[in-house]
């Protein structure tokens, strides 16, 4: 099954969006089959930043070598495929060249602490878009936002978002994005205005489940789950330290599902930090994630075995999982630090839970938050943007397949589930 669209959205044709989108998104100079190397991505950085040369330090090598191998060798990118990721990793090399250049000019400011984030955690699809955003839309709240980690250069230059060119621009890139991805935003949306995921700060150190999610690269992925993350959540938390200078005294509120892989360097780098571990069905979680990867990938490659990849992405779900579960049963000294929310009671009554999460971390609920994340979520219904159809057999898996995959898991929080 090499060639296998038939369950999902027919997308526009490759060629004729290839000259418009490079226009589009600003890769212009980006030939259009560029090479996938790191001098050679680090080079247009250097050139797209107009002229910085010091990345801090060479940490991004080893993961950008793992990224690039998959790029060229595994995920069977079709042309656009190579503009778009070859963007999307200078993008980020440009985001470190300004956020070093930054350190050096503001050097106490970049040592400020960031204290006691809000960061949510657990398996992807369950539930943690919607209780990111809706915590993140409380007065006295911030999370780094998708304009603001598309291009940290911007972060510092920009008062008005919503009004400059600079961000419509990207806004109408993205939209393009989407037309190559038919569906993907009943999955998952995005715009430059909404919280993005903390991928876009481990991004720095070019350590990011968004690549593997929009294409096939299992190398890059076994990377991934080697890494101890030390470094990659060094970069996260310059990154925050970046972008709280814009915003004085923050309290952060965090995501991404890959937290969960590495619980032990998060807690060691944010010792203070207060963990929301979300929970869902494994089964439902799996359908859910290979319909996201498919629909991701189908922008970029013109070559996908669907029911193969679906494996892999399943494999490495559980893995993730299986790590954050070893964490939780051998540290009960960090009870405490977790706040568990099952998905069913957070969609049932998502402000009740919201109430339970702080109230847990000592953070008694205000009026005012209330009162905003009622109306955000008033304003943001589950199939605002579509309505999301998955399940195993679309992906020739089974609930046999997916259960014991995650029985330590389950054992520990079945109850949740």
């Amino acid at each position: 099954m090499l060639t296998d669209f038939h369950r999902l959205p027919k997308r526009p044709p490759i060629a004729a969006l290839v000259n418009t989108f490079g226009k589009a998104s600003g890769a212009v100079g980006i030939p259009a089959r560029p090479a996938l190397t790191i001098d050679a991505m680090e080079q247009a950085a250097i050139k797209q930043s107009g002229g910085l040369t010091d990345f801090g330090s060479d940490s991004h090598h080893v993961a950008l070598d793992a990224l690039l191998f998959s790029l060229e060798h595994e995920a069977r990118l079709n042309q656009l495929g190579r503009l778009v990721f070859s963007g999307m990793i200078i993008a980020a090399l440009v985001s470190r060249l300004a956020v070093v250049d930054w350190e050096k000019r503001n050097p106490e400011v970049a040592k400020a602490p960031v204290s006691a984030p809000l960061i949510i955690v657990g398996m992807p699809r369950t539930g943690t878009t919607i209780l990111y955003e809706t915590l993140a839309a409380a007065p006295d709240h911030r999370a780094p936002l998708t304009w603001e980690c598309r291009d940290y250069a911007l972060a510092h230059k920009i008062e008005n978002a919503e009004n400059d060119p600079r961000i419509t621009k990207l806004g109408k890139n993205m939209a393009r994005m989407d037309r190559l991805m038919p569906g993907f935003s009943a999955i998952h949306y995005f715009d430059p205005f909404i919280p993005t995921e903390c991928v876009g700060l481990t991004n720095l150190d070019l350590c990011s489940e968004q690549y593997p999610c929009l294409a096939w690269a299992p190398t890059y992925r076994k990377f991934l789950l080697s890494a101890d993350f030390i470094s990659a959540y060094e970069w996260h938390r310059r990154a925050l330290r970046y972008l709280q200078a814009t915003s004085g005294n923050t309290q952060w509120v965090l995501k991404t599902p890959m937290h969960s892989a590495y619980l032990g360097a998060l807690l060691e780098t944010y010792p203070d930090a207060c963990l929301i571990h979300t929970h869902r069905d494994p089964t439902k979680v799996i359908a859910s994630v290979c319909s996201l990867c498919a629909t991701g990938r189908r922008g970029w490659s013109d070559h996908l075995d669907i029911d193969d990849r679906a494996r892999g992405d399943l494999d490495y779900i559980a893995e993730v999982c299986r790590r954050a579960t070893i964490v939780r049963n051998t540290h009960p000294e960090h009870a405490n630090r977790f706040c568990d929310v099952a998905f069913e009671d957070f969609m049932t009554d998502p402000l009740a839970e919201i109430r339970r999460i702080l109230s847990h971390f000592n953070r008694p609920l205000k009026d005012d938050q209330y009162t905003v994340m009622k109306s955000y979520l008033e304003n943001r219904p589950r199939t605002k943007y579509g309505k999301h159809r998955y399940s195993l057999d679309q992906f020739s898996l089974s609930e046999s397949d997916v259960r014991p995959l995650f029985s330590d898991y389950l054992e520990r929080f079945g109850s949740l589930v």
